[in-house]
């Protein structure tokens, strides 16, 4: 039979296995933007886990909703499939409760992120809340864009306006990235809301547009747009997101912010997601 890429499988594991998560050092990416140089950043990364499924002490399934926190200043990042195959790892395993696995996601999560990770597993029934009507938000996905984005990430494609914005909220729904592991899409929603000199709408789209076929973490992304608009737009208080849509059984949604956040905020999500 002619071989099929697509055929190629992913083994996944039969017993619980806490070695499977793979931490990303946050440093890498940022020595590489020269982020903790340059800006003041704070941020949470909030995940989505639809796959949380293991066995009571009968031998019966259970099935929950995940959600977990990462604080931003974590020594490391977990990588997504790696994740996700350790959430699967719990498939076959007894368990006496929602407490003892919520306790073992905690220890292992915070382990191998250094940092201390919260986590909730929710009734699957569960609906996170979703974003409120875009009523002060304004979508800049009909501004025109530059053809410079097809040279690729170019800071210097933003620019500000003559005017002072205060608060300003910002959207748009067109942002895609590659995932460097896999290559395959991810798509985002993104959101900013700043203060400072105006930024240019057009100006951003662009900039926004021109990651389309870059290979990037979902975390380091989102850091580099808050660099790139921190020093480009020289906005002086800042907050945006990138709201990824579930790939894997997971969504990722990475914010970031010139204030500290802590994961007791209250964290929407997009309709699409």
């Amino acid at each position: 039979m002619e071989h099929n890429p697509l055929r190629e499988n992913t083994e996944y594991p039969r017993k619980y296995d806490p070695d499977i998560l793979y931490p990303i050092p946050r440093w890498r990416a940022r020595s590489e933007l020269n982020i903790d140089k340059k800006i003041k950043m704070h941020g949470i990364d909030h995940w989505h886990a639809y796959e949380i499924s293991w066995l009571d002490k009968d031998g019966r399934p259970e099935v929950r909703l995940g959600e977990f926190f990462f604080n931003a200043e974590s020594e490391n990042m977990v990588e997504s499939k790696s994740l996700k195959l350790y959430l699967n790892s719990f498939n076959n395993e007894k368990f006496r409760n929602d407490i003892e696995v919520e306790q073992n996601i905690v220890t292992d999560l915070s382990k191998v992120s250094q940092s201390e990770v919260k986590v909730m597993l929710l009734d699957v029934n569960t609906i996170p809340p979703l974003d409120e009507p875009m009523r002060t938000r304004i979508s800049i996905d009909n501004e025109m864009i530059s053809d410079s984005i097809e040279e690729g990430l170019n800071e210097s494609i933003l620019s500000i306006t003559n005017e002072v914005a205060s608060d300003e909220e910002l959207y748009s729904d067109l942002f895609r990235s590659n995932c460097p592991v896999t290559g395959q899409p991810d798509w985002a929603s993104f959101y900013i809301k700043y203060t400072g000199p105006q930024i240019d709408r057009s100006s951003l789209l662009s900039y926004l547009c021109a990651y389309r076929n870059h290979q990037g973490y979902h975390e380091e992304c989102a850091e580099r747009i808050f660099r790139d608009v921190s020093l480009q737009c020289k906005s002086t208080k800042l907050k945006l997101s990138l709201n990824f849509l579930r790939r894997g059984g997971l969504d990722i949604n990475v914010y970031r912010s010139t204030e500290l956040m802590t994961s007791d905020m209250m964290f929407s999500r997009s309709a699409r997601q």
